[in-house]
C-alpha cells in the first residue's frame, strides 16, 4: 500500500499502524464501512435528483392548472386532491433521504484523500496472506503423511533385515551345534563301546542335555527348558568330559537297563528293528520308551517302524 495512503488511515483511525507480527490487516472493518457509506451516498444523491425531477414536473403541472383555470380561486378535484397528496408523501421522503445523504457525507469526510481501488487491493492483499497460509497448513499436513509413510518403510526394512539376520545366526547356530555337540556323539567312545544305541538314536534321546558354552561341548542333568536345569561338574566344579556327563545321564534314566550293551541280551544289539522291539518288550521296556527313541527319530527324518 502507497505510504502515504497508509498514514492518512492510521491518522483518521481507520488503520492500525503495523505490529511486530507484520500484520497488514488493521482497520480493514473500517475501511469496507467507509466503501460502503459512499455507495449509500451516490445511491442517496440519485434518488433525491430523481424526486426533485418529479417535484418539478408537479409543480408544472399544477401551474398549468391554475392557468387554465383563469387565476381564480377553485375547490381542487379528486384526482387534483390525490395528486398533492402524493406530491407531499414524496415531499417527506425526499427530506429524509437529504437529511441521510446528509448524515452519509458527513461520514465520507473521514475518508477524504483515501483511494477506494488502494482500500481494494488491500483487502485482497489480506484475503491472498489468509489463502496462502491455508495453502501452507495443508502442504504441512501432507510433509508430515509423507515423513510418516517414509518411517514405515524404513520400519519395514529393518525388520526384513532383522528376520534375515536371525535366519542365518539360527543356520550358523545349527551348523555350530552340529560340528560341536553333533561331533561328540559321533566320536564318543561310551556310544560305541557301552550303549546298544547309534550315535545319531543316542543324540535324538539325550541331545538336549548338551549345550555350547564358551566353546566347549557342557552336559547337563535334565533337557533344555527344564526347571532347575544343572550343569554336571567334578568335585572341583569344573564341567566333566563329554563322555562322563553322558554316562551319568544314562545312569540316571529309568530304562538305562536296555541301553547298555552289558545289560540288554546277547544279540539284542544285531537285531533287527521289529526284533529288537519284540526283545524289548520281552525284557520289559515300556511302550513309552519305545515311543520315545520313535519320537526322537522323527525329528532327524528317521524312520522307526516296529
Amino acid at each position: 500500500m502507497h505510504a502515504l495512503l497508509r498514514k492518512m488511515m492510521i491518522a483518521q483511525g481507520y488503520m492500525d499502524a503495523a505490529g511486530d507480527d507484520g500484520s497488514k490487516s488493521g482497520g480493514a472493518a473500517a475501511i469496507a464501512a467507509g466503501l460502503e457509506a459512499e455507495k449509500a451516498k451516490e445511491a442517496a444523491a440519485k434518488a433525491a435528483a430523481e424526486e426533485a425531477d418529479r417535484k418539478a414536473a408537479e409543480a408544472a403541472a399544477e401551474e398549468e392548472r391554475k392557468k387554465a383555470a383563469g387565476g381564480g380561486e377553485k375547490k381542487p378535484t379528486d384526482e387534483e386532491a390525490k395528486l398533492l397528496k402524493e406530491v407531499m408523501q414524496k415531499k417527506a421522503k425526499l427530506d429524509e433521504a437529504t437529511t441521510a445523504l446528509a448524515a452519509a457525507q458527513e461520514q465520507l469526510k473521514k475518508f477524504d484523500g483515501i483511494d477506494p481501488e488502494a482500500v481494494r487491493a488491500l483487502l485482497k492483499e489480506k484475503s491472498d496472506a489468509e489463502t496462502a497460509a491455508l495453502e501452507a497448513k495443508g502442504e504441512w499436513n501432507r510433509l508430515k503423511e509423507r515423513m510418516a509413510e517414509e518411517h514405515g518403510k524404513e520400519t519395514k526394512s529393518l525388520k526384513d533385515q532383522i528376520a534375515e539376520l536371525q535366519k542365518q545366526v539360527g543356520q550358523r547356530d545349527g551348523t555350530i551345534n552340529e560340528l560341536t555337540v553333533g561331533a561328540q556323539f559321533n566320536t564318543s567312545q561310551f556310544i560305541g563301546s557301552e550303549l546298544a544305541l547309534t550315535p545319531a538314536k543316542t543324540r535324538v534321546i539325550y541331545g538336549d542335555h548338551f549345550d555350547l558354552v564358551e566353546g566347549k561341548v557342557v552336559g547337563y542333568d535334565k533337557p533344555k527348558g527344564s526347571a532347575n536345569r544343572t550343569m554336571i561338574v567334578n568335585s572341583s566344579g569344573v564341567p566333566v568330559s563329554f563322555d562322563e556327563a553322558l554316562r551319568k545321564i544314562v545312569e540316571a534314566d529309568p530304562e538305562k537297563d536296555h541301553l547298555l550293551k552289558s545289560k540288554v541280551k546277547p544279540g539284542a544289539g544285531s537285531a533287527s528293528q521289529a526284533q529288537a522291539r519284540a526283545g524289548a518288550q520281552k525284557e520289559g521296556v515300556s511302550e513309552a520308551g519305545v515311543s520315545r527313541i520313535a519320537a526322537g527319530l522323527k525329528t532327524l527324518g528317521v524312520r522307526f517302524n516296529p
